[in-house]
């Protein structure tokens, strides 16, 4: 994602690291001969704390608070220094201590519970470089760890992201989430970036997230930043629709032992433990962690002949029975499939995951942080769908390492991820496997000028994904291959009292595409303070991923016996003689068994975007704020799913299938005409996908094309009520329209997007406990993507979770998500998801 660096550029990640460190160590020898500063921070009623943040001004040492309220800086330099105290929904406090080396200080603080101010929250992600929300010259929203805290024992991370705006939240499975925003979903979509740290969670291949094979539980991710709309121009490929940024928390804020248990419905039961600490008088912070999950799913088999059980299936969730598709032809894992019905026979297996990750973090005097962690995660018998059918995994693994080195505006990070998937194709029986790495190695910095009037970020990056599919999803010439990306970017902005101007450009190329450039224009007007309106266009597009250039499928639905259509053709006088020289059998090269096969295209180019969009952010009071925002955006190239390529011409690497050259030339006309009109009878797939191969057989192809334009436009908006200190309301509300502009014959544009969707939440955050519910409605609407085509009836999902803290040490939890238990499925041909109620306790020492 990054232009290449030049020598220099690349030797920048060890220099620095090497004078992060330089300029450590003295500062490390300094607090030796300092002191412990120790205390408790408590509530008006005296109360313990835990989770306060405690930091000494100006020399980047901080810890977080026990669940007793307690801390300890073991090595603060001798002198005089402030100690700030914060923690969010809590009035920040600080407080002078004089501390004299070799004798021990203590400094207390009393926090007052206060409203969090949403706008004045900081972010990174839609400037690369911190800002008020409020500010920012995007669609933006936050997640604090306080939302996403309670739905950790569910292990379904993208539940967080339900109250956002614009989200659409599809699932297929129990693990199974397809995260969009902005219209124009499908099966599978890419359309978000998804960053942990600035690691890019897609796999290389097909670029999706593997939700249930992440190494960290909910509760460690930290706050989540969501920005919608086109995000290119500072992100790259596949920042088309917007990103999702997960900031995961620093060791010091967490020091300490957690260990949390649950299960409940589905048979769910987890086990996590965390310990994380510091050492070197706070200069040295470590983090690590290991857990189990194991549950089982709402998928079904679907491999009885007659269809029978997929329409049982969603009885439930609808009065109108599926569309025919063909059974499976493998059950589940852990089942067996009866040879006369075909129905699936016994229980399948669990989905169970194990998951660990380490972190190792050096804090500098000057407030930089190096980091080395790394993870892995294993999660078996999941189940996908895509667009010819669903997947069974029965194992993946997922190892990562990241190196990083962050300053005050700027940083170098290099990361490493990798994949080892083998695949079931329930629908055919045919496996397949990908074994994949991806390294990336990105520089950035960002500088004020002229006073604060002014910012300039720069940065650039480069990337190499490395797949290997065995030869059973790539052509055998362009499988087990390495593809390069290359990019640079650069963001100027600046500001005269109410107005701020803004620019950014990023160049993005590789060998899979041709050079794009992302640009992106945005005027903020703030006419008083707290409340802002932001003008914005940009410019996105989606990468070219190696499958839908080089996919190779000869045989991939079966083949087709025209042995009847040949007969017919025969038969007909005004073409049957010509075909008196075509040995029987053999018009369509074996007309008995014509492979039904499916190809990549490499003559696709990226899938783009333009959006122009303008919003508002206004914090009214402490206790209210408030994002409403409206955009229309205009989408090229859609790359489709495959189309029959013998007539359409969305491949050119394949035309109309031509007679035998055994037919007189004065025939052939006419013969092929005939064949074209005789296979109408065969469907659209067959008559326009007939074709012939490069070594001059017949074939039925299916091919990926770029076809259709069309406009969007929406209106998304977001409220938050800080009722009390403890209390707060929140509700979010999207609207979504389209129009397709232009499209060729065959090809399917379908939004698969509600035209409205909303959420009410109500949040009590107590000393002693917590209590949540929220209420997800979303309209009906028709869904087509593949072979699934149908009608996704309306939803209303209800969830509700309460927590209660026995004592500092010990807290006990309960969820319910789909609390009414409302039969519905959110992907057409996915599963119908259920109520799941759990347990957990957790335990911090």
């Amino acid at each position: 994602m990054g232009v290449a660096l030049t020598p220099a550029r690349s030797l920048a990640f060890p220099v620095s690291l090497i004078a992060a460190l330089a300029c450590a160590l003295p500062s490390w020898g300094h607090a030796q001969s300092g002191a412990p500063v120790s205390g408790t921070v408590t509530e008006r009623d005296g109360q313990p704390l835990s989770g306060v943040v405690v930091a000494v001004q100006g020399l980047g040492i901080s810890v977080a608070t026990s669940p007793t309220g307690r801390y300890v800086l073991p090595g603060v330099p001798a002198g005089q220094h402030v100690l700030r105290f914060y923690r969010i929904g809590y009035a920040q406090y600080q407080v002078t201590v004089d501390v004299t080396a070799g004798t021990s200080a203590t400094a207390d603080a009393v926090l007052d519970p206060q409203p969090v101010e949403l706008g004045n929250v900081v972010i990174e992600g839609v400037s690369r470089a911190p800002d008020r929300m409020i500010d920012a010259a995007a669609a933006v929203q936050v997640v604090q760890p306080a939302v996403g805290e309670p739905l950790s024992i569910t292990g379904q991370v993208p539940l967080a992201l339900a109250r956002v705006p614009g989200l659409d939240i599809a699932q297929a499975s129990l693990t199974d989430f397809n995260i969009n925003a902005r219209g124009f979903n499908t099966t599978f979509s890419r359309k978000v970036l998804v960053l942990q740290d600035g690691r890019d969670l897609a796999t290389g291949l097909v670029g999706e997230q593997i939700w249930g094979a992440l190494s960290q539980p909910l509760e460690d991710l930290g706050r989540i930043e969501v920005i919608r709309g086109p995000a290119s121009a500072l992100y790259g490929p596949n920042a088309f629709n917007g990103v999702i940024s997960i900031t995961t928390l620093p060791a010091r804020d967490v020091v300490g032992t957690k260990l949390t248990l649950g299960g409940g419905e589905l048979g769910t039961g987890r086990a996590d433990l965390r310990h994380a600490g510091v050492w070197f008088h706070d200069r040295l912070g470590y983090r690590v962690n290991v857990g189990y999950t194991r549950s089982d799913d709402w998928t079904r088999s679907r491999t009885s002949k007659d269809s029978a059980d997929w329409k049982r299936e969603y009885a439930p969730a609808t009065p109108t029975p599926p569309l025919s598709t063909k059974p499976d032809s493998l059950p589940l894992i852990g089942q067996t499939k009866d040879s006369v019905t075909g129905q699936a026979v016994g229980t399948p297996d669990p989905l169970v995951t194990v998951y660990g990750s380490a972190r190792l973090e050096y804090y500098t005097a000057n407030r930089s942080v190096l980091t080395l962690e790394g993870g892995t995660a294993r999660a078996d018998n999941s189940v996908a769908i895509g667009g010819s059918g669903r997947n069974q995994r029965p194992r993946a693994l997922r190892p990562w390492v990241r190196l990083a080195w962050d300053a005050d505006g700027s940083g170098v990070s290099a990361w490493y991820s990798g994949l080892s998937l083998p695949i079931v194709r329930l629908i055919s029986g045919e496996r397949s496997f990908d074994n994949e790495s991806v390294w990336h190695l990105e520089g950035r910095t960002s500088r004020m000028f002229h006073g604060d009037a002014g910012r300039v970020v720069v940065g650039a990056s480069v990337q190499d994904n490395h797949v290997n599919t065995g030869g059973t999803l790539l052509r055998p010439a362009n499988d087990d291959r390495s593809d390069q990306y290359y990019g640079a970017f650069a963001q100027l902005e600046y500001g005269v009292r109410h107005l701020r101007v803004i620019g950014a450009v990023r160049w993005d190329d590789s060998n899979l595409f041709p050079t794009q450039l992302s640009p992106k224009g945005a005027v903020v007007f703030t006419p008083v303070k707290n409340h802002a309106l932001h003008l914005t266009v940009d410019r996105a597009f989606l990468a070219l991923l190696p499958p839908a250039l080089f996919k190779a499928d000869p045989a991939g639905h079966g083949k087709e016996d025209l042995t009847a259509i040949e007969n017919q053709l025969r038969g007909d006088p005004s073409v049957g003689p010509a075909l008196t020289t075509v040995p029987t059998g053999t018009l369509f090269t074996n007309s008995a068994a014509v492979p039904d096969s499916s190809f990549g295209n490499p003559h696709l180019v990226p899938q783009t975007v333009t959006s122009y969009e303008v919003g508002y952010k206004g914090q009214i009071g402490r206790r209210v704020f408030i994002t409403l925002d409206a955009y229309d955006a205009h989408i090229e190239n859609f790359a489709t799913s495959p189309l029959p390529v013998g007539t359409t011409g969305v491949n050119p690497d394949f035309k109309p299938w031509t007679a035998p050259p055994e037919v007189p030339a004065g025939s052939r006309a006419d013969v092929e005409a005939a064949v074209l009109s005789a296979l109408a009878a065969r469907g659209p797939a067959v008559q326009n996908g007939l074709t012939r191969l490069a070594d001059g057989t017949t074939a039925i192809v299916l091919s990926y094309g770029n076809a259709g334009t069309v406009d969007e436009w929406g209106l998304e908006l977001g409220s938050s009520v800080s009722l009390t200190s403890g209390l707060t309301f929140s509700g979010a509300y999207t609207w979504y329209n389209f129009a397709i502009r232009q499209n060729i014959t065959g090809n399917v544009l379908a939004a698969n997007t509600p035209r409205n969707k909303g959420t009410l939440a109500l949040d009590y955050v107590g000393r002693q406990v917590t209590l949540g519910v929220d209420a997800r409605i979303v309209a009906g609407y028709p869904w087509s993507s593949g072979i699934w085509v149908g009608y996704i009836p309306p939803s209303q999902t209800v969830n509700l979770d309460a927590g209660y803290r026995i004592n500092p040490h010990i807290r006990a939890q309960a969820i319910a998500t789909n609390l009414l238990d409302q039969r519905r499925f959110q992907v057409y041909g996915g599963a119908v998801i259920g109520r799941r109620v759990l347990v957990a306790a957790t335990s911090t020492f």
